[in-house]
């Protein structure tokens, strides 16, 4: 996995769960794309509203069982936004390491508070040790930082205190889905997400 600057992604919780329902009602679709476009699964208000979308969901739904597909459709909507938050994960390397490096270290030592500036620290580091990273723009950099405060805020791991301070916690997950995630997807997506 690459890093990869997903400024124009969204957490698209409300978009992934009308995907799962639409592909567990429909398994053997032939072409995602223009049954998602006709039927307007994605509630898109242009055409390049649902590429967008599209690209997004799309790389995020090749990580979905038929068990997490029903679990985001039918489960409360924190287990659902864990399983959102998990298909990002699996996709996004960047963020995946800021879950891990960031947020579970601060955690695992009992430091249950993040700031701006552990934020902009990571970036750093990681621009540090990636070339990738460093091409980034100034503006790019600003963007993924928002970025990382809305998903892991939306996914559970979150919450906003003050301007620049967010409260880490860890969300309460059935063992159901923890273990399906272990047996059938990416277990080191996994590992990080539980700390």
């Amino acid at each position: 996995m690459e890093y990869k600057a997903i400024t124009g992604e969204n957490f698209y919780y409300q978009e992934l769960k009308n995907a799962a329902r639409y592909l567990m009602r429909n398994p053997n679709l032939e072409n995602m794309r223009e049954e998602f476009k006709e039927e307007d699964i994605l509630d898109c208000t242009s055409e390049s509203n649902f590429q967008k979308k599209f690209l997004a969901i799309n790389k995020r739904v090749k990580h979905l069982t038929e068990e997490l597909m029903y679990q985001l459709v039918n489960g409360d909507s924190n287990t659902g936004r864990f399983i959102t938050l998990y298909t990002i994960l699996c996709a996004e390397r960047f963020l995946l390491e800021f879950l891990d490096e960031v947020i579970g270290d601060k955690y695992r030592h009992y430091d249950y508070y993040l700031k701006e500036s552990d934020i902009v620290a990571f970036m750093n580091l990681k621009a540090e040790q990636s070339e990738v990273v460093e091409k980034w723009s100034e503006s790019g950099k600003k963007k993924m930082i928002v970025k990382i405060k809305n998903f892991f805020s939306e996914g559970g791991y979150l919450y906003k205190e003050e301007e620049k301070l967010y409260k880490i916690v860890r969300p309460v997950i059935l063992s159901e889905i923890i273990d399906e995630m272990k047996k059938e997807g990416n277990r080191s997506v996994v590992k990080a997400m539980l700390y």
